[in-house]
């Protein structure tokens, strides 16, 4: 009978990648974990679509049934206190489109306006309120809302 020699090497080696693979396999969890729990938190944050870092929309609701005109209501922390908003039907089609002001820029201030549209052709449509990026002119800190015609 032949005595086996104990291959030390290769028992080191494979108790190394074991420990590298299982290591590897917990911070893969850990990092699941963390993903899940910060997207739960993201979802929270978005929760109120008439919300978003600098503007609170309180009119009109979602699905809210309006008419010309229609008012904009709300608070904002907007560049030089100026908004815009936008009012399209279903199919895309600029219904009306204006600037406003907030009371005071920078700060979360109250706004009002009321913006007259032309009759649409669809019973549905949405109302746009953004602002432009003083940086590149871009639409920034869009909230879209989603609204009925009754016109």
């Amino acid at each position: 009978m032949r005595r086996q020699k104990i291959h030390w090497e290769r028992i080191f080696l494979l108790t190394l990648i074991s420990a590298a693979f299982t290591g590897f396999l917990l911070w893969s969890i850990w990092q699941l974990q963390n993903e899940e729990a910060w997207l739960a938190n993201q979802e929270l944050k978005v929760k109120d679509p008439l919300r978003n870092a600098v503007m609170k929309v309180t009119a009109p609701l979602f699905n809210a049934k309006i008419k010309s005109p229609v008012t904009l209501a709300g608070q904002a922390s907007v560049f030089e206190a100026q908004m815009n908003a936008r009012v399209k039907d279903a199919s895309g089609l600029i219904l009306a489109e204006t600037s406003f002001q907030t009371r005071e820029g920078q700060t979360m201030s109250p706004f009002l306006t009321k913006v007259t549209y032309k009759k649409p052709s669809r019973p549905k449509g949405t109302i746009e309120i953004f602002s432009f990026s003083p940086k590149d002119g871009a639409e920034i800190n869009k909230i879209i809302i989603p609204v009925l015609f009754q016109d």
